[in-house]
């Protein structure tokens, strides 16, 4: 019981964090909500491991997926602060910040189901991920570790909708979310990103393979489509 109260708790926090940033950057709050408390960036980078750590090892992803707002909480945090520059320390604070919330994602992502890909998309989960492997006009993650993952991330969540997963024999091909995929990439521009990366010799030359491999399987499934 207790386990489980200390899990909505973290929900909770995740989501009121992610509120107040949100109204923060479209200049929306108002004097009651600049009064309440919400996390330092220290304490959500715990939340956050605590919710990655959860989805991991204790089979919390049913919940995770019926918390209102929660999956669109963490696909916001995936871009939080992205391009603004600061000190170095709470750089590094706002990047953990990103990087775990892309963590727990891709957990979600790799053991879910084909509604859990249908929300993931529904929520913004692809064109997030997009953003998280682009250089251009500033808006990507410079860390060449990120953007490995992003191409890693992608690419995985490609495969699975086009081939199944190897690991989940029951999780079938899903052609209709395919083309709400590729709206939300060609939204962020990631075709063109893709081709960038796969220049890039970054992270001993995995970077340029990665981006390889994606851009291989959207241009597959052009083929097939015409």
């Amino acid at each position: 019981m207790q386990q489980k109260q200390e899990f909505y708790e973290t929900a909770r926090a995740i989501v009121s964090f992610t509120d107040s940033y949100t109204q923060n950057k479209q200049g929306k709050r108002n004097e009651q909500s600049n009064q309440e408390q919400t996390p330092s960036l220290v304490e959500i980078s715990a939340y956050l491991q605590y919710l990655r750590d959860q989805i991991c090892y204790n089979n919390a992803l049913n919940s995770v997926i019926h918390i209102p707002k929660l999956l669109k909480s963490l696909s916001a945090l995936v871009t939080f602060r992205l391009g603004t520059h600061i000190d170095l320390d709470v750089g590094n604070q706002r990047l953990k910040v990103r990087s775990l919330s892309r963590q727990c994602l891709y957990r979600i992502q790799y053991i879910g189901d084909e509604q859990v890909h249908s929300d993931l998309i529904n929520n913004g989960y692809v064109r997030v991920m997009s953003i998280s492997f682009s250089t251009a006009g500033g808006k990507g993650e410079e860390q060449d570790e990120e953007i490995l993952n992003g191409l890693i991330r992608i690419y995985d969540f490609l495969i699975g909708l086009h081939e199944g997963k190897t690991q989940q024999p029951s999780f079938q091909t899903l052609p209709l979310l395919v083309r709400n995929t590729e709206e939300q990439m060609e939204e962020e521009g990631a075709d063109e990103e893709l081709d960038a990366q796969m220049n890039n010799n970054g992270f001993n030359g995995r970077i340029k393979s990665n981006a390889n491999d994606a851009k291989a399987m959207t241009l597959n499934h052009f083929i097939h489509r015409n």
